[in-house]
């Protein structure tokens, strides 16, 4: 059997050392069956062996055959019950004791300096309180100031042994409002505009497009979004989870539509086709024109397919939904969003879309959208990169 490396022995392999050892079986053998390699059975025995009781009777030395070569115990010898040499014995259960106890010990306290904690705090604790950075974020961006995994960071934050609590991390502790539940008259639409448009007819369009730009479509609601106040239109292209965020004067499809058409004005409708070719949306009633989101205002052309999710199925723009934490760093609900104008949300956009992430293999949704879009479109769209350090997901970003 090959050695397997870098594997603690469990206490049913120190069961079978000791049983093998009892029939005077070699280490040699002994590793082979366990999968292991000969000097770490040769370690284990000599580093868990124990002296046994000789009784009333005098130690006369230690014998040689063991003192100093393997098997360095006498559990396998047939003189064992009458010698009076000086004996050993290797026991499973002391052996696996000894184990845990070392395992223990080797785990208690930090393996970090007070110079490292005061540097760490220094620079990465006023990113986290004052800024809202990510855990992922700062380790991005400052590798080099942290020595230790993710995870010890949260245990260390835990422990309180940096400036960071634990309510200073977004993604740990929340503080969520109380919904105030009105009711809102639904608006009733005709079923057959989504003819051809429903999520399956989606799948179906992609397996035939696997190639098509997706972007994710959804608006994001104030105080008062609920009775049709000011929202925020978000799109959100899939391939690099590059974000777009627009302001809304009301929650209707005249201005959905007024949002998309200005951004086919400043694209061109070649370049805006090619890039929301597909457009995935829910079922909000501020969608629900899908002839006009699809075609070009002046001639009627359809430059882009929409297609709906299912009812009560958000995953399936899964990505859009997750993107919109960030914007609630910035915008908790309950924020009214009467004062934010355009330029607002081109600042918002932009600190999220230089925020790296796992999912793009550390590269920010700008870095990989420059990767895969020609730069004048992102300076049309006034998209810029935000250097790391200053980017900035707490309310204070839009405060004037």
């Amino acid at each position: 059997m090959k050695a397997i490396k870098y594997k603690h022995l469990r206490f049913q392999d120190r069961l079978f050392i000791q049983d093998r050892l009892d029939s005077a079986s070699s280490f040699t053998t002994i590793s082979k069956a366990l999968g292991k390699d000969r000097t770490t059975i040769a370690r284990e025995v000599k580093k868990n062996r124990f002296v046994m009781s000789n009784g009333n009777r005098p130690v006369k030395g230690t014998c040689p055959k063991i003192e100093n070569k393997a098997p360095f115990v006498c559990n396998g010898c047939e003189k064992m019950g009458y010698c009076s040499l000086k004996k050993y014995r290797y026991d499973a259960a002391i052996a696996h004791n000894n184990y845990r106890h070392v395992l223990k010990d080797c785990r208690v306290g930090y393996r970090i300096s007070k110079d490292e904690i005061s540097s760490i705090n220094e620079v990465i604790s006023p990113l986290m309180i004052n800024n809202h950075h990510s855990v992922y974020q700062v380790y991005m961006n400052h590798k080099e100031l942290l020595p230790f995994s993710r995870t010890t960071f949260y245990r260390y934050v835990d422990l309180n042994l940096l400036n960071v609590r634990n309510i200073d991390l977004p993604r740990k502790v929340r503080f969520k409002l109380k919904k105030k539940i009105e009711e809102e008259p639904r608006v009733k639409t005709d079923p057959k505009v989504k003819l051809g448009r429903f999520f399956d007819d989606f799948k179906d369009y992609m397996e035939n497009y696997s190639d098509a730009s997706i972007v994710e479509m959804d608006t994001v609601i104030g105080t008062q979004g609920g009775k049709g106040g000011k929202c925020l239109l978000t799109l959100l292209f899939r391939k690099c989870k590059l974000m777009l965020i627009y302001p809304l004067p009301y929650k209707k499809p005249i201005h959905v539509i007024h949002a998309l058409d200005n951004i086919k004005s400043i694209l061109g409708k070649d370049e805006f086709s090619k890039w929301f070719e597909v457009i995935l949306t829910d079922n909000g009633s501020e969608f629900l024109d899908p002839s006009r989101i699809e075609c070009d205002p002046n001639n009627g052309e359809k430059l882009v397919n929409l297609f709906y999710c299912d009812p009560h199925r958000s995953w399936q723009k899964g990505m859009l939904e997750k993107n919109h934490e960030f914007i609630r760093y910035v915008l908790p609900k309950g924020t009214s969003f009467a004062g934010l104008s355009e330029d607002d949300c081109i600042l918002l956009a932009n600190h999220i879309n230089s925020i790296p992430r796992d999912s793009l293999n550390g590269k920010t949704p700008y870095q990989l959208a420059e990767l895969l879009m020609p730069k004048e479109n992102l300076d049309k769209l006034h998209l810029i990169s935000i250097p790391p350090d200053e980017v900035c997901l707490a309310p204070k970003l839009l405060k004037k």
